[in-house]
């Protein structure tokens, strides 16, 4: 699974100068997507439901000393590189769908059911570090995936076809219990 700072990094690649607002929904779009595309998270590291919108805490205080004013050049410790090809395809659909759209009306488009389920407690626009919850997300993503409303288009799954047959992983899992049968009884025993 990829981390927040690797994504963020990827995102700052492909939108140079992009401000600290749009990083951060981008990221949170990104997350969302990835929910709904495979049902799992593209980040562990949780988004806090702030004022403005969803923002993953550890990408904000990672990029807090490298900030040139609203812009944000990279992001220390983030690595594109180790992102998986369909977690990269995910963001540069995002992205591609996103991209043209100002930071405010991309903070506008964040306030959803997650957000406003996190921020339930919160008074107007004090602060809030709730954090949303990824079932609500993938829920509210799905929803909007099967809605008929203009979605970023879903990467292609990767190509299994390079993968071995079930014939061969499972002759190679008797293998290794034939091979490792006599150290297994051992532990089984204590």
């Amino acid at each position: 699974m990829s981390n927040i700072l690797d994504v963020g990094q990827y995102v700052t690649e492909l939108i140079p100068g992009v401000d600290k607002m749009k990083l951060y929904k981008i990221c949170f779009f990104s997350q969302g997507w990835h929910l709904a595309w495979t049902g799992m998270p593209l980040f562990e590291e949780e988004l806090q439901a702030w004022a403005k919108g969803p923002v993953p805490y550890d990408l904000r205080r990672s990029t807090e000393n490298v900030a040139r004013g609203w812009t944000i050049p990279d992001v220390p410790g983030g690595d594109s590189s180790t992102l998986s090809s369909f977690a990269r395809a995910t963001i540069e659909s995002v992205v591609n769908f996103y991209g043209s759209l100002t930071s405010a009306e991309l903070s506008d488009m964040s306030h959803g059911r997650a957000w406003q389920e996190a921020r339930s407690n919160a008074v107007g626009g004090t602060h809030c570090s709730s954090a949303l919850s990824m079932t609500t997300m993938r829920e509210e993503f799905t929803e909007l995936l099967q809605s008929g409303h203009s979605v970023p288009d879903s990467p292609s799954l990767p190509d299994v076809d390079h993968l071995p047959s079930f014939d061969h992983l499972l002759a190679t899992a008797h293998e290794v219990e034939a091979e490792w049968h006599n150290t297994l009884s051992l532990l089984a025993d204590r």
